[in-house]
């Protein structure tokens, strides 16, 4: 069904996204667009019978990983049977442009999937057009793609030549679309920058208005300093600054989390654009070697892998290895030879089958595995999440990409958040009352559009672009966990994006209706 048909949704109890109270209606969609509300006589090209469930706002996730997946995949399985219609990627310092130097050679070698041929975000997004995408999509700069391709994976500042041409690759990559820049300073380049870098590339990105979004240097021991550190420059350079995936990890630092949404809070009332995101489980997930310190990253993987294998180098890294819960480190996934054998187990458990400390086991099997190892990092409490998702400046993200119900070879198992974020609050927050439910929609839709300044998206009303979500509050259940996360919802009737149906009863309809926003 193309966006010229016509669909009327019948009698449903309409939750518009700006936190106003829910009323019933039925919905007329053509063009694209919600024509009108109200009772609709005559019909349509095709109806959908609304009564008795919940008609909603396509969830805009404000925190996505997807920027390569949607081009293996285009078809977001994991998102759009979860409700989500539009997507930002580009987060955590990374995206799918600029690519030049050592970042476009390490990108090629992650994703030999795809034929990399663009470096820009023209050419990236004339890719995505031309392979189709059923969510929507905006993208941030990742400013590790600036410094990759610029300076590549070396541990010192940039020269006033390099500074100047970073500058020069974000303003274009800003004036053809990007709606800002993310930085990932646990990660390498970005844990290479100083603070004097990141100046000048925010202030362009405030001279256009556009959004900082951080992965911060620290969400453990040093959260609140990171945090003030991060606050003070979206204050000096007038950026709107986006908080990502705000958690306290480790159980030492749980008490952290009150001062710091406190710090948010004081911060907003100075004036400072600030908000932030989370995913609603304890457990975060990436790359198995940002447990080791940012000097073994240097010069890019060939030269980590070298180190991981020297002796001499190994004995240092243990010695800086600091002591930690190793139970809450489990692996995801590790597509090597022998990686299924690691999937599930902790490096704890791992460490006594292999008759070693974990930190050895650590190093050997991240040698192993090339590095291509990922895992779950739990440590976070229930307490702090519930204090992160009640505060009024945080909206929800899953911090994950789009995957397919059906793994393809070789992609190993997710964290449950790709399938399962937005169901898993909806479920456990909105639906049982945790959560007011017109206030727990609004968080889910009209809140995200209003940072990314969507100024047609995230709310039901005329003349909106028609993402929408149906389901019913009767039968919703989340079903995603560890053990299963390739589990969408149960509940969901229809998912529409730009007026055309990509799911209708938890099956995908096959369209690509997604537009680059």
């Amino acid at each position: 069904m193309s966006s010229a048909a016509t669909i009327k949704i019948v009698g449903a109890r309409v939750f518009d996204g700006t936190g106003s109270e829910a009323f019933e209606s039925d919905v007329l969609v053509a063009g694209g667009v919600i024509r009108s509300l109200g009772h609709q006589p005559g019909r349509a090209d095709r109806e959908i019978d609304g009564r008795g469930r919940w008609l909603v706002p396509g969830f805009i996730d404000i925190h996505s990983h997807s920027e390569f997946s949607l081009l293996a995949d285009g078809g977001g399985e994991s998102k759009i049977l979860q409700g989500v219609t539009t997507e930002l990627v580009g987060n955590c310092g990374g995206s799918a442009f600029p690519l030049g130097g050592a970042k476009l050679a390490r990108t090629r070698d992650q994703h030999p999937e795809l034929d990399i041929t663009w470096t820009d975000l023209p050419g990236y997004r004339r890719e995505l057009c031309r392979r189709g995408h059923a969510p929507n999509l905006l993208t941030l700069t990742g400013q590790g793609n600036l410094r990759g391709s610029t300076i590549g994976y070396v541990d010192r500042p940039a020269t006033p030549a390099e500074q100047k041409e970073m500058i020069s690759i974000l303003e274009a990559g800003l004036d053809a679309g990007s709606r800002g820049m993310s930085t990932g300073m646990p990660y390498p380049p970005g844990s290479y920058t100083p603070e004097a870098e990141l100046v000048p590339l925010l202030e362009a990105v405030a001279a256009r208005g556009g959004l900082w979004s951080t992965h911060m240097a620290s969400e453990g021991d040093f959260l609140l300093e990171a945090l003030a550190a991060t606050i003070d420059l979206a204050r000096r350079t007038g950026v709107l600054l986006q908080v990502s995936h705000l958690k306290a990890s480790g159980e030492k630092n749980w008490g952290k989390m009150r001062p710091a949404l406190e710090m948010i809070a004081a911060a907003r009332a100075a004036g400072v654009e600030v908000a932030c995101d989370r995913y609603p489980y304890l457990a975060g997930a990436t790359d198995l070697d940002i447990l080791l310190p940012a000097w073994a990253w240097e010069g890019g993987e060939e030269e980590e892998l070298k180190r991981l294998a020297s002796p001499e180098v190994r004995r240092r890294l243990l010695g800086e290895l600091c002591s930690r819960d190793w139970q809450a480190v489990v692996i995801a996934s590790a597509p090597g030879e022998g990686g299924e054998a690691l999937a599930g187990k902790n490096l704890e458990e791992l460490a006594a089958e292999r008759g070693v400390a974990p930190p050895v086991a650590l190093l050997d099997i991240l040698l192993e595995q090339s590095l291509r190892v990922e895992a779950f990092f739990f440590g976070m409490s229930q307490e702090n999440l519930d204090l992160v998702l009640a505060a009024p400046f945080s909206v929800l993200a899953s911090d994950a990409a789009a995957r397919p119900v059906r793994p393809r070879p070789g992609e190993g198992t997710p964290h449950p958040r790709a399938f399962g974020a937005f169901s898993r609050y909806l479920g456990r927050w909105v639906l049982s009352g945790r959560v007011e439910a017109t206030e727990g929609i609004s968080r889910l839709t009209g809140r995200p559009a209003a940072i990314l300044g969507l100024a047609d998206r995230g709310l039901i009303r005329e003349g909106f672009a028609a993402d929408l979500v149906l389901f019913d509050p009767r039968r919703f259940r989340d079903r995603a966990d560890y053990p299963n996360p390739r589990c969408p919802p149960d509940g969901i009737e229809a998912v529409l994006v730009n007026g055309v149906p990509v799911a209708l009863f938890g099956e995908l309809t096959g369209a690509r209706p997604g537009r680059f926003l």
